[in-house]
């Protein structure tokens, strides 16, 4: 976690994290999250006023750690097969333990003010990602003629590929789809090398 937190603070963040992944935020109670973590509900509360804040502390350690590892690749000045197998383990490290559920609560149905929180950090993170991709076209790993704007309203409407219903079955598992997602758009249906 990039952030100063203590080591209840801490428990908590991973127990949560742990718990959505495995059930979905909305499936999982704040008191599931303190037995699982060893606090009392009053611990909890110290800490976080209700569970959608919890949440959104433990989505932006990954959002940051996300950034941080866009910039990282970007840095780095490397071949485009390079760099697209860096940009696909990032996703692959990403998606580890990711229910179903996790996916379809905070993209298909996501609540409240989670909705809008979603929204704000995948702005971000698309928006470091054209950086990324206007590097690479200097660099020469990106093609000169990418329609990055193009590129990205595409990759945002895969967002709503895998947060449907009628998706999962297709896969064992939601880190399988995702990465079949990551494969198809860096590869198309060319093997990759």
């Amino acid at each position: 976690m990039t952030n100063t937190y203590n080591a209840k603070q801490l428990q908590i963040l991973d127990k949560g994290k742990d718990l959505f992944w495995k059930y979905g935020f909305k499936r999982v109670s704040i008191e599931e999250i303190c037995r699982e973590a060893g606090v009392s509900k009053m611990t909890f509360y110290k800490y976080f006023p209700n569970k959608t804040e919890l949440a959104k502390a433990i989505m932006d350690e990954i959002f940051e750690e996300g950034l941080v590892k866009i910039r990282h690749i970007g840095d780095e000045h490397k071949t485009t097969e390079t760099t697209l197998k860096k940009i696909m383990n990032m996703k692959f490290e990403g998606s580890l333990g990711i229910s179903d559920e996790f996916i379809r609560d905070l993209y298909a149905h996501p609540e409240g003010s989670m909705k809008q929180y979603i929204e704000d950090r995948t702005v971000e993170v698309f928006n470091e990602a054209v950086l990324l991709y206007e590097r690479g076209k200097k660099d020469g790993w990106v093609r000169k003629d990418l329609n990055i704007p193009f590129m990205i309203h595409f990759t945002r409407k895969s967002i709503a590929v895998i947060s449907n219903e009628e998706t999962p079955p297709y896969f064992t598992n939601p880190q399988e789809m995702i990465m079949e997602l990551t494969s198809l758009f860096i590869y198309g249906i060319a093997p990759p090398k």
